[in-house]
């Protein structure tokens, strides 16, 4: 009499087993980065106040709080460099207000950079958005921290 089929796992099975595991893992790691990606990338596709990304290093953070800086923004109104920001840095834009054209871009941005208990105005030209204008960034009335 035959004593049926083997209960213990072969070796072909236990291999797939862990194939099985292996690809329910990678897959799960992929939908744990896909939701962090997401969720890091709002801000710079432009959906409000947020942090965003800077492209360029050296960048001039100037004092918004002279003569005619906060409502006309320039190099020339804004005078005054509080410190520099470069492209492995991170800032919280608050508002944009136009003013002096930069790389094509009229807009400037009240921002303070991650680590910083200061904000200042830049030239949205180096924040990393895909248009000039942020989408759902407030406008200058909206420059209130």
């Amino acid at each position: 009499m035959s004593a049926g089929p083997s209960r213990e796992p072969t070796r072909h099975g236990i291999e797939r087993n862990v194939m099985r595991k292996r690809t329910a893992a990678l897959a799960a790691a992929g939908a744990l980065a896909l939701v962090f990606t997401t969720a890091q990338s709002a801000a710079a596709e432009g959906h409000g106040r947020g942090w965003y990304g800077v492209w360029a290093n050296g960048v001039n953070v100037r004092d918004m709080n002279q003569g005619n800086c906060a409502t006309s923004p320039s190099t020339s109104n804004c005078p005054t460099v509080i410190g520099q920001i470069n492209s492995w840095d991170e800032v919280l834009v608050y508002c944009q207000i136009p003013g002096q054209t930069v790389g094509g871009n009229p807009y400037w941005v009240m921002v303070s950079p991650r680590g910083w208990d200061k904000y200042g105005i830049v030239s949205s030209y180096y924040i990393e958005n895909s248009t000039n204008w942020i989408d759902g960034v407030p406008g200058p009335n909206g420059c209130a921290i």
